[in-house]
Order: C-alpha cells, then structure tokens, then sequence
C-alpha cells in the first residue's frame, strides 16, 4: 500500500514512489527508488519539499507516529509493473584528484536582481568575445598564450553562473555563426563550472576549469578560415587539418607559461570519446578523466545549439535526446549530471503533469528553454488514451511538470516507438 509522509519522517529502507512538487525542486534523476543512505535523506529534507508517497509493499511502512495518509489515488496506477532501478556505481576515472564537496544551494532572484543579474552577464558576454578574439589573435600570430589575462574573466564567468547559470547561458547560446569560434570558448567555459558546481567539484578546482573551458579551442588558430567556416562538407585533407587542433593547442599551450594542467589536459583531449573512437589518441574510457568527460560533453552541447557556418542550432532538448542516443561516445553519468545540471528535459521524456496526465516532452519553452513544452497523452485518473494537447510550462499561470517517470511502470514496452509517434504530430 501506498502512504503519503512528510519528507522529515522518512526512513532507510522505505520506497520512495514520488516526491510531491514541481520536477524542478526534485534532487533526483530518478522519481523511485529505495532509500538506501543518509545522503538521499538530507537532499529530499533540503529540497523544500514537504511530502512524499511510500510504498510498503517494496520497503519499510511509515513510523507509527508519523501523519499519513493513504494513496493509491488517482495519478497512482494500481496494477501496473514498477521497477526498482539502481544507479550503477560511478566510474572512478584515472588521474583525478576532484572530491566531492557541499555545494550551496541557489536561491530564487526576484525580477529587479534577475534584471541586474541579465545586465552583468551581459557584459560579461561582451567583454568576453573581446578578450578571446585577442587571445586567439596572439596564438595565430604565434604569440604565447597569457593565461593570466584570462584569469579575471574565468571569475567574471563563474560569479554569473553562481548567481543564476540560465541567464548567462542563454546570453552565450545566442552567438552568431560569425561569433561562434569565440563565444563557443565561453559558453563551454560557463557550462563546465556549472557542471563541475553539480558535481560538487572543491572551490579551488573551479577555476581551473572553467579556464580550461576557455582556452581547449585554441589551436583552432591553426585552421584556415576557408576551412573553419567553409559551409560544406570537409574532404578528407580538410577534415584532417581539423582533427590536428587539439594537439596544435596543446603545443600552444606547453609553450605558454602559467596554463594549469587542467587546461592542457581538456585541450588535448575535448575529441576522445568513451569507446576510444575519438581523437587524437583514440583513448577509451580508463584512460579519461573526469574533466576531459566533462569538456566532451560540454563542447559538443554547445556546438549542436549554435548558429554555425554548416548546420543550423538544435533546441537544448533536442540536442540532449541527440546526445543521450550517441552509444560510446559519452560518460552517460555525466550527460545525466549535465543535462539536471541545466534543468532541461530532452525530447522524448515521459513526464507526469498535475491534473493526473502523461505527457511527452516535445520541445523548450520560447520563453524560458529550461522549461519543457509537453504533449499530454493519457489520463492517469481513467488509466486511458486522451486527445494529444500542448502545454508550453513556460507561460505564466500554465500548469507544471511534477516529475519524470519511467515509460515501464505504465505497460509502455516499445517507448521509442510510441514516443517518435507523438513527436512527430
């Protein structure tokens, strides 16, 4: 049976079935699960949110003296098949010396320090695009690279992904094509501390980071523009002379004094991929660090939302359901932690909506591209089909997502299939 709880009188060893709120106040990927340490415990009591359902008949009942209240109601789908999933065990990777460690909590921004914060990162963005197109400059004129000069915008950086990442990210994700090869040193710059930052990467990491951020597409310097920007598809000389950038900013960078071996690890390895298909060294995963699996995601994140000279931007969840399909090329550990670390949900999730629905994430919302346009599809309440509707969650006053659920604990076998069809409407 089923028990609604407060979160304060959970316990190890109950079933967790669903945290009551919006998906975005959940601390967890997964929306059940067995409570299995004290970790999960304090994240659910620092979240805000005040109840839970349990599920006995897969863990521990509520403490006798704990106010509850019984739940199979509708929303809950008495008969169906739930499976208990775990995470698998975090890959340890070689030569990482990045710790956990508490990472604070950030706090909603009323409308007149939203409006500051957008000010600040905006000329963030600005001053950026400057001191990269002269960091770049110098390299191409074969210049040592002054990493010192950088070292204040990694901070500018940083402070406004501190107070709020989607509003610098946002700023940084609407370069033009002709400003891509700058701006995209600091878009990956702005993404890899905010996922060093969910990682709960030590303080004095994070600054090396996002400096390696901005500076692993130096030796793309190197690259003539009739390549770098050619519109078309590269023939196999000109595609060779790209695959060398890596290790051209790496010689850059060995050649420049003060650049951290952070920097000059991601700059030579942003290409490797976790089946050792990448380049340059066509190294597998056992011979890849957490950063270079953090640079890889990030890079190519970007790269697939940007206006470029030869594709046009993909919506974030669309680039993200792209990536999550990609077998062997990611740390699907981290592309989880960085797709929760922007708060956006691919195309293709199932979600659960108030008002008792199933709903298919279809897009980004205009206004805000971490909240999900959705496609609801079936009554919880009859446990039937019901007519295909959009819902933007973006728009104020518009109902809200209240978690992410798994397609087999509803009898939905072939999800791919059944999710493709309602994309595609």
């Amino acid at each position: 049976m089923r028990h609604r709880v407060r979160t304060n009188d959970l316990k190890l060893g109950m079933f967790l079935h669903s945290l009551e709120g919006s998906w975005l106040e959940h601390p967890f990927w997964r929306s059940r699960f067995l409570l299995e340490n004290q970790d999960q415990l304090e994240q659910i009591r620092s979240s805000g949110i005040a109840w839970a359902v349990i599920d006995d008949r897969k863990g521990k009942g509520p403490p006798e003296s704990a106010p509850v209240a019984a739940s199979d109601q509708p929303g809950d789908v008495p008969g169906k098949r739930t499976a208990v999933r775990r995470d698998p065990p975090p890959v340890i990777p070689r030569r990482s010396n990045i710790m956990p460690a508490p990472r604070p909590e950030l706090r909603r921004l009323s409308g007149r320090e939203r409006a500051s914060a957008v000010r600040k990162a905006s000329t963030v963005i600005k001053h950026s695009r400057t001191a990269v197109m002269g960091l770049f400059e110098d390299a191409r004129l074969g210049n040592s690279v002054k990493s010192s000069k950088m070292a204040p915008l990694v901070d500018r950086i940083a402070d406004s992904v501190d107070i709020d990442p989607t509003i610098i990210l946002n700023m940084a994700r609407l370069k033009t094509k002709d400003e891509y090869t700058y701006l995209h040193s600091v878009a990956v710059s702005a993404l890899m501390i905010n996922l060093a930052r969910k990682l709960n990467v030590p303080e004095d990491q994070i600054h090396d980071i996002g400096m390696a951020g901005l500076l692993h597409d130096v030796g793309k310097t190197a690259i003539p523009d009739d390549i770098l920007l050619k519109p078309g598809k590269l023939d196999d000389k000109e595609w060779t002379t790209v695959r060398n950038h890596p290790e051209r900013g790496h010689q850059i960078l060995s050649a420049s004094e003060g650049v951290c071996d952070i920097a000059l690890e991601v700059c030579l390895r942003h290409h490797e991929k976790m089946d050792g298909t990448g380049y340059p060294g066509r190294l597998s995963a056992d011979n890849l660090s957490l950063v270079t699996r953090m640079s890889s995601v990030c890079d190519v994140y970007d790269a697939l939302t940007s206006q470029r000279s030869y594709n046009k931007p993909l919506s974030a969840s669309h680039a993200l359901a792209k990536m999550q399909s990609w077998s062997g090329h990611f740390d699907q550990l981290v592309l989880r932690d960085f797709v929760d670390s922007l708060g956006i949900l691919p195309a293709g999730t199932l979600v659960r909506m108030d008002e008792d629905e199933l709903a298919v994430v279809i897009g980004e919302s205009p206004s805000d591209y971490s909240a999900p346009i959705v496609r609801c599809f079936h009554s919880l309440h009859t446990d039937k089909a019901i007519r295909p509707k959009v819902i933007d969650t973006g728009r104020k006053r518009a109902r809200s997502v209240l978690a992410v659920e798994d397609p087999e604990d509803f009898g939905f076998v072939d999800w791919t299939t059944m999710s493709r069809n309602l994309l595609a409407m």
